[in-house]
């Protein structure tokens, strides 16, 4: 079945025969006899001039208005109805010998917009419906065979997150939301060589219309309008990626709905999220914030991608991700090893090594302040002892040997980051000993030291723990 799928067409009245000129009994003329630039007649005129009719409809999917076939104005082989147009059609009916009509550039605009609804349609979900899957599964397969990833469960399991979930941003629908996307909070990470043609596989699953390919941070307002229209959007070079840009890599992920102000528009409005991301790289590691990895579903590909076999599976796999979804696959249930995979491509911080063997009492007994073995210590599992809690400025004269006066809002940064990498947690009030500071406390104790009820009988359930 053809790509494009079907035009639905708005009924907006009843329409003439075939080859009928009766439609014209019903334009208006100003007292000069020419006929006026209203929007009635302007709507007329494209409905039922054979020139005209149905030469445009609206793209539901990256809102533009797009061509049909060659304008009567222009021979220029493109698709993209824009602004120029409006001013050639305008000039197309003013000239006198076709309706000599006086109209203006802004009501030749709000015609043909008017007139594009009703003639509007989704390519990618037109061209989703059409498929018939011949009931052999690929898509648990796909990353393997045909993009180069060893042959394992998670890369199994991947694949088919990644499949449906393209599927579900195109299909999934809330009758009370419809501006609403499907929730999709992961991006799958092509990992490999240069060469191994990672874009290029990406590119044939989705196919060249629409695909986008960007190395730009979507930081901007702009990368929101770009993708209008794309079904999948590569994030490329995510190793040159600062901490900053993954944050916005993150916020891009999880969005649903897009807001902006769309050609043709006055005003900006929602859109429903419909596209899928994927991040290529050449590193392993990458992730530079230690609590954002759980957005990023990392695949190596050391295997060169087979171009020509996704391009002549592609309709099968789509085909069979459709009746995936509409079963029911949950394709927000990640492989059961995501968090390995993710942890594994964290660039770990160079102080990381120093603050965990700091807190967990393995440096030199010469860098711990006075306090320490008086109130902080306590037992830890095995009869071992530990660090409960601590201060930011605790570990950067301690554990990194800075001194007070070089105590930035970036030195104090990198270590809440490490921190919380190591799994500490915060908390802010007025101690006994005067002052109102944060302090870092280990999971297990509270915020004086003192360890938890529940840390307590989890210690005691070891047979080797004393108490």
């Amino acid at each position: 079945m053809s790509k494009q799928g079907k035009l639905r067409v708005v009924d907006g009245g009843a329409s003439p025969p075939p080859d009928s000129e009766s439609w014209k009994e019903q334009l208006t003329f100003n007292r000069d006899g020419n006929v006026e630039g209203t929007l009635h007649n302007l709507i007329l005129i494209f409905d039922n001039d054979k020139r005209l009719a149905k030469l445009w409809w609206l793209n539901d999917s990256s809102n533009q208005i797009e061509l049909t076939r060659d304008p009567p104005w222009s021979g220029g082989k493109r698709t993209e109805f824009i602004d120029s147009d409006a001013y050639e059609l305008a000039a197309w009916l003013q000239h006198p010998k076709n309706y000599n009509a006086k109209c203006s550039d802004e009501a030749v605009l709000k015609s043909v917009i008017a007139v594009a609804r009703r003639y509007r349609r989704h390519p990618i979900r037109d061209y989703l419906h059409s498929l018939v899957w011949d009931g052999q599964p690929r898509v648990e397969a796909m990353l393997v065979e045909m993009f180069g990833a060893a042959d394992t469960t998670y890369s199994r399991r991947a694949a088919q997150c990644f499949a449906v979930s393209a599927v579900a941003r195109i299909l999934w629908e809330d009758p009370k939301q419809p501006h609403v996307g499907a929730q999709v909070d992961f991006m799958l990470v092509l990992e490999g060589e240069q060469g191994k043609r990672k874009s290029s596989s990406l590119r044939a699953i989705f196919g060249s219309e629409w695909f986008v390919e960007t190395s730009e941070s979507p930081s901007g307002k702009d990368f929101y309008q770009v993708i209008q229209g794309a079904w999948g959007v590569e994030i490329g070079e995510m190793d040159s990626f600062s901490k900053g840009d993954v944050t916005s890599v993150k916020t891009a992920i999880t969005r649903r709905v897009d807001k902006f102000r769309a050609p043709y528009e006055r005003v900006p409005r929602s859109y429903r999220r419909e596209c899928v991301f994927a991040g290529t790289t050449n590193e392993h590691q990458y992730l530079r914030d230690p609590t954002g990895g759980r957005r990023f579903l990392p695949v190596r590909t050391d295997g060169e991608a087979r171009i020509e076999a996704i391009k002549a599976a592609r309709d099968q796999l789509w085909a069979e991700a459709v009746q995936m979804f509409l079963a029911g696959f949950e394709w927000w249930l990640l492989p059961e090893d995501a968090a390995e995979q993710q942890a594994a491509r964290y660039v770990g911080d160079s102080w990381e090594g120093r603050v965990e063997r700091w807190v967990d009492v393995r440096s030199d007994p010469g860098k711990y302040p006075e306090r320490v073995p008086v109130t902080t210590m306590r037992p830890g599992a095995a009869g071992e002892e530990v660090l409960t809690w601590c201060t930011t400025d605790e570990v950067l004269v301690h554990a990194i040997g800075l001194d007070p006066g070089k105590h930035g809002k970036p030195e104090q940064m990198r270590v809440a980051n490490i921190l919380k990498t190591l799994g500490w947690e915060t908390a802010r009030r007025r101690w006994p000993d005067g002052g109102r500071e944060p302090r870092w406390f280990r999971v297990g104790f509270d915020v004086d030291g003192w360890m938890s009820e529940s840390k307590r009988k989890q210690l005691e359930a070891v047979d080797d723990v004393p108490f």
